[in-house]
Parts: structure tokens; sequence; C-alpha cells
């Protein structure tokens, strides 16, 4: 399931055994170049700065529609898939929350959500190496609407528009 929250977008699975839920930072744009991603160590460093930023101030811009550009997966990074589109839309920091009944505290683990396209999008998982695969569901469901692709994209520059969201403690 994909859900928009301000500034977040939030994909939650749940298995039987797990809770996965991974928290797309809109506002935390990762350059999408063929360079930072043919090298897994400077793609670590750029997720890891972002990560060690302050949670109150956000960078980057919200997504604009942007022409793709090309997309390596890193050498060390394996996929079950190796039939993904070589180019890419976007990137985010994201990270990954995996809540089990096993595990005393939810699991964080930073990563990198890419758009490729309307119907694909993955997240890279660096503490595993893993690319993983999420696709937009094509059939139909009685009572339900998916949100457009446009409207995907109009949410995000709304996001941008905004003036930034104050908080009190």
């Amino acid at each position: 399931m994909l859900s928009f929250r301000g500034k977040y977008a939030r994909v939650t699975s749940v298995t039987a055994d797990f809770i996965w839920t991974l928290e797309i930072h809109l506002m935390r744009r990762i350059q999408p170049d063929g360079e930072i991603f043919c090298n897994f160590h400077e793609l670590s460093r750029v997720v890891q700065e972002i990560e060690e930023q302050p949670s109150g101030g956000e960078s980057g811009a919200a997504a604009s529609e942007e022409q793709p550009v090309p997309f390596v997966l890193p050498v060390v990074v394996r996929s079950r898939d190796e039939n993904f589109p070589r180019t890419c839309r976007m990137c985010f920091y994201g990270v990954n929350i995996v809540t089990s009944d096993g595990l005393a505290y939810p699991s964080r683990c930073p990563g990198v959500f890419i758009l490729f396209d309307e119907i694909h999008f993955w997240f890279i998982w660096l503490e595993l190496k893993y690319l993983f695969l999420f696709c937009r569901v094509q059939n139909t469901f009685q009572n339900v609407e998916a949100p457009s692709p446009q409207a995907f994209l109009e949410m995000l520059s709304n996001i941008q528009s905004r003036p930034p969201e104050r908080s009190s403690f």
C-alpha cells in the first residue's frame, strides 16, 4: 500500500511474520546520475550524510516531471530480478522500518527509493546490499481507485510550494 503524508510517502507491506514499512522522504532528493550508482561506497556516503542531518531541516526540492537518466545498479547490490529498467526518473532518501513479534524495537535501515516509471519503483536496502522491487497493481478492485501518475506529480509539486511546517513541543 502506498500512501502520502505531508513531505513523506509510505509503502507498507504486511506479511505473516513482519510489518515492513518504507518511509520515503520526498524533500530529501538524491540526484540519480549514473556515476553515484556505479560506486556503492559513494552512494552509501550520500545516504549517510542525509541520515546524519538534523531531522527538523529538510533539504532539496520536491519532485517535478523529469527526463529519465541512465541507471546502473552497483555491482555489489543483488536483486532477484535482473530485468529492471535502465533509466530512472527520481531518487529519494528512504528508511525501511521492519517490525516483528520477535524484535523488541523496530529495525531502521536507510536506503534509496528509486522511481523508474509510473509502474515500477525500487528500494536499495544499503545494509543488505539488496534491491527490492515494487510495482503498481494493475488489477482493478471494486470501490477503489488508485491516484494517477499526474496526481502523484501534482502532490509532490504542492509539497514544494507549501511554507515550512512549524512544530511545537
